[in-house]
């Protein structure tokens, strides 16, 4: 038989715009025999189709997927098998192929997917049909509480897919699945107050969080099946018995951007003036979590621009410090899918004050 491919597309989070790849999947014949995956994820913050292409770059490269026949998932057709992108046919064959024949008696197939694979992921289902995949995610790197790699970021399916019988025709035979985003994306920005003087800006050289940050979770949707609409609900993503463990200075590195005059990778440093907000480092993943109020300390220089041009250090190496507290980041929204929050910190001659979502609250980060 001639295998055909299907394109997948995954997760958004924070810099996960599409890159020049298509937002739809390849069609495929209705008579292809192997129950065939597509994946598409969320994008973020879109007013358009919420759902883009694959990106083997940005999105994990392996999901483990559940499916049964007439509403039985007490024997399923795949419990928790691992389905692999494979770049070359650009599809998610899985370890076991399935076949549509196989199940000739079939009135209807449901299918359930979430990236990562994690073996340790369960499917369970209520008298009520409400079924529930559950599934484990911890950072990768234990001394860390952020992830900064998009690859790493589990995603889960928006909805089951739902098929008919293989004896009613014109049926569309690719599982399209969509996913999404579970966890919760920020960026750091900074920019001076126009009061602190044209001449003068600050480099930084480096931004870390410190706090009580989450680390591990058990991650968990609920789908419920509805008789008279003959369609899938879902609920909200839960994040549920999550461990969490002290961590200090857990560094936010470098990134330059396109602003040649403002970025220089040569110190890995980034100035700060008053013309606009610069962001440091890349974008950061966290576990949702109420209790995510990490301190942001900053390390930077204080220079001036003498009347011959030059720059003069006035001030090297200080140190401050604020909390993401809840009084002055009460726009932030933990939990919220496919949403980057940009925490904003205006610079000014005594006090950090913080703006989030363009609107100013007052800060604690004493500069002096």
């Amino acid at each position: 038989m001639k295998h055909l491919s299907s394109i997948a597309a995954i997760i958004y989070l924070a810099s996960l715009s599409a890159c020049g790849s298509s937002d739809m999947p390849v069609q495929h014949a209705d008579s292809y025999g192997y129950i065939t995956f597509s994946a598409q994820s969320q994008k973020i913050l879109t007013r358009t189709n919420p759902y883009e292409a694959y990106n083997p770059e940005r999105h994990p490269a392996t999901m483990g997927v559940f499916g049964y026949q007439d509403n039985d998932a007490a024997n399923p057709i795949f419990h928790n098998e691992t389905a692999t992108y494979n770049a070359s046919t650009q599809s998610w064959p899985t370890a076991t192929p399935k076949r549509w024949a196989d199940y000739p008696n079939a009135s209807s197939f449901s299918f359930f997917a979430y990236m990562p694979y994690s073996a340790a992921a369960t499917l369970t289902k209520t008298l009520d049909g409400t079924c529930t995949i559950a599934f484990p995610f911890s950072m990768e790197n234990a001394t860390a509480p952020v992830i900064f790699d998009t690859k790493a970021a589990p995603i889960i399916c928006a909805l089951p897919i739902n098929k008919a019988g293989i004896d009613v025709e014109n049926v569309d035979r690719l599982v399209d699945l969509k996913f999404d985003q579970t966890l919760t994306g920020y960026n750091l920005s900074f920019r001076l107050d126009a009061k602190m003087n044209a001449i003068r800006h600050f480099r930084i050289h480096s931004v870390s969080l410190s706090g009580y940050l989450a680390t591990s979770c058990t991650i968990a949707r609920s789908y419920t099946w509805n008789n008279g609409t003959n369609s899938w609900t879902a609920s909200a993503i839960k994040w549920n018995d999550v461990n969490r463990a002290t961590f200090v200075d857990t560094p936010i590195p470098y990134k330059s951007y396109d602003d040649s005059k403002v970025y220089d990778d040569a110190t890995q440093s980034a100035i700060v003036n008053s013309t606009g907000y610069t962001q440091w480092g890349t974008n950061f993943y966290t576990i949702p979590d109420d209790t995510f109020t990490p301190e942001i300390k900053v390390t930077y220089d204080v220079e001036m621009i003498a009347e011959d041009g030059s720059t003069v250090v006035t001030r090297k190496d200080v140190t401050s410090k604020i909390t993401l507290n809840k009084d002055n980041f009460g726009n932030l929204t933990a939990g919220k899918t496919a949403m980057l929050n940009p925490i904003r910190i205006l610079i000014q001659p005594r006090y950090l004050y913080v703006m989030a979502d363009q609107d100013a609250y007052t800060g604690h980060l004493l500069i002096d």
